[in-house]
């Protein structure tokens, strides 16, 4: 027991050893994946991601901003008490929306290199920009109370501007984000080279070889009328496809037995399919046993 214990205390490493050792095997796998070609998709998705994020953010806060411009422009000199001075503020939020939706249709097709050429969608562009600049830059020029404010009115054109490349910047950042992901080209899995499945074997033929030979002439054996009538007339077996040697067989089957042969016997002596035994033992039981005439 004591050797055993003395033995593990010598193999075991010291913890600074381990430690570095497991830091190492960290490092080793690391770079493993570092030269994976699928770390960049996952690069470029995590930074499209961060950046869609930001953009979104900056997007919300000057739409805020512009919203309070076209409100106090379509208001005018309302009171909350009207409902048109609430349903102002929600003006603004549409013409953004439909900016938006259009740009991340155009950024769609953008990735997938198909051009749009329609001046419709310049102009519904350039319409939503004039009309979100003019309803912010009008209120600045002629305040209701008070004199124009320099700041307010820089900011009151500055803002729905910056609004209009943010929305027009975002969906050319998720058109190149999914080109440059797309071009990335992953190695194909080397898959194990298929084994060629053996060539099939042919199953024996169950069938015996034909007898070239005629058969010895059996000692004769007292047979009933019936089978004596038989043997002395043959039966003709042509016309069911058994070949000569199996033929053969069969009469000396027939000979030998003191009894009308059956379908078993047959299978059983020849190794017929047994649809075909019982057409071989029907052609040759007597017309008075089956009830019908051949």
């Amino acid at each position: 027991m004591d050797d055993d214990t003395g033995k593990s205390r010598q193999v075991r490493q010291p913890r600074p050893v381990r430690r570095l050792t497991k830091r190492l095997d960290v490092a080793r796998q690391l770079h493993d994946l570092e030269q994976d070609s699928a770390l960049d998709i996952v690069e470029i998705e995590r930074l499209r991601v961060s950046v869609t994020r930001c953009l979104w953010l900056f997007l919300a806060v000057g739409s805020a901003f512009t919203t309070t411009g076209v409100q106090d422009f379509l208001a005018g000199h309302l009171t909350p008490a009207d409902p048109v001075w609430w349903g102002c503020w929600g003006v603004e939020p549409c013409l953004v929306g439909i900016l938006i939706t259009i740009l991340r249709w155009e950024a769609a097709m953008i990735a997938r290199e198909i051009p749009i050429n329609s001046r419709a969608v310049d102009w519904l562009k350039r319409f939503l920009l004039t009309s979100t600049l003019i309803m912010n830059v009008v209120p600045a020029l002629w305040p209701r109370e008070g004199k124009i404010s320099a700041g307010m009115l820089a900011a009151h054109i500055m803002v729905p501007i910056l609004v209009f490349f943010l929305a027009e910047v975002m969906p050319i950042v998720q058109a190149r984000c999914t080109q440059a992901r797309r071009a990335i080209t992953l190695p194909t899995p080397k898959h194990p080279e298929p084994v060629p499945a053996p060539a099939p074997v042919a199953a024996p033929i169950s069938m015996p070889a034909p007898m070239m030979e005629p058969p010895v002439p059996p000692t004769p054996v007292p047979a009933p009328v019936h089978h004596l009538a038989e043997v002395s007339s043959p039966v003709s077996l042509d016309g069911l496809g058994i070949p000569a040697g199996v033929q053969t067989q069969i009469r000396r089957l027939v000979t030998d037995l003191d009894r009308p042969v059956t379908a078993a016997d047959i299978q059983q002596a020849t190794r017929l399919p047994l649809p075909l035994a019982a057409r071989v033992a029907d052609r040759l039981t007597p017309a008075g046993m089956n009830g019908h005439a051949h």
